[in-house]
């Protein structure tokens, strides 16, 4: 089979087994179907919006056969905040669905962050680079956070205890085993989130790689600018060498050094440049006419001495 096949078929076994465990879990818990007009979409969602193909492929299969898996909300006064199905609510409201499925659960605003994110990780198919960067970051942060508070809440909420027990500190290592990533691919996204916005875009629109990213990370926020400023004069894609070169320069980071890494020093032409030597066709044509060196060059001393004192006459004269 082509690796390429079958990375993919490995990757859709994956997504599929992903999906089965949150339907076993969804199984077991109680199920009301909630009103569409009364929800309301997380404030602190971090992910984009799926892509406008993606969305209406979501849109015919809920169109088909319904909502399978239903959307996660937390109560707040007299309305509900989507944790988990922005897309399947919204996907509802354009249909003129007025009900969607809904798990209710009674999560404080870290738990409701971190299952946002977590859902997410688990379901999306593409994330954009910086923003599986932030999610990893928060989630790492919020996971630390919730078991330093509540070590109850975090050992029994989600399956957390299955992933981090008690008495275990949450780690990179902890996340790659429930990640797609390994823990290097992991460390790499969590740095690109120290680059300033624009720099953020650009990975995100690939013009400048994850690596080239990861580089440009550890300069300081004003040379990135400078950086970003030049990128955009000269419209290339900054490649990891050039993205490495620029951090060993940080600090001293200039419009001008900026350019010389980018656009490469300018090549001198050794032909405008007098060495002394003789072109290969003439030693060629004349090398067999002088028994040495100090021959030749008592002729060519003679011959120019007399040039000079020629052109010198011809001047006096005009």
């Amino acid at each position: 089979m082509d690796s390429n096949l079958l990375n993919k078929f490995m990757k859709e076994q994956e997504q599929e087994e992903k999906q089965a465990k949150m339907q076993e879990l969804n199984d077991k818990q109680e199920i009301t179907m909630l009103n569409v007009d009364l929800l309301d979409e997380f404030k602190n969602h971090i992910f984009s919006a799926i892509t406008q193909n993606k969305f209406e492929e979501l849109k015919e299969s809920i169109k088909r056969s319904g909502v399978l898996s239903p959307i996660i909300v937390r109560k707040k006064n007299d309305r509900y905040e989507i944790i988990s199905g922005h897309n399947r609510a919204r996907c509802c409201k354009e249909l003129g669905i007025a009900e969607i499925p809904a798990i209710i659960k009674e999560y404080d605003d870290d738990m409701a962050e971190l299952i946002m994110i977590e859902t997410n990780l688990a379901q999306r198919e593409n994330i954009l680079p910086c923003e599986k960067g932030l999610a990893y970051k928060k989630r790492l942060e919020l996971i630390k956070k919730i078991g330093k508070e509540n070590t109850d809440k975090a050992s029994n909420i989600n399956r957390l205890e299955e992933k981090f027990p008690e008495g275990t500190k949450p780690s990179l290592d902890k996340l790659a085993e429930e990640a797609e990533d390994s823990r290097t691919q992991i460390q790499r996204f969590i740095r690109l989130t120290e680059l300033n916005d624009t720099l953020k875009n650009k990975v995100n629109d690939e013009i400048i790689g994850i690596r080239a990213g990861v580089e440009l990370s550890y300069i300081n926020p004003e040379e990135q600018i400078i950086i970003n400023d030049i990128i955009d004069e000269a419209n290339i894609k900054l490649s990891t060498a050039q993205a490495q070169k620029l951090r060993a320069v940080k600090g001293t980071i200039t419009k001008e050094n900026v350019l010389e890494i980018i656009k490469g020093k300018p090549k001198k032409n050794n032909q405008d440049k007098f060495t002394g030597k003789l072109q290969k066709n003439i030693w060629k044509k004349y090398k067999d006419k002088f028994a040495n060196d100090k021959e030749f060059s008592e002729l060519i001393d003679f011959l120019l001495e007399n040039y000079y004192k020629n052109l010198s006459d011809e001047r006096r004269t005009k």
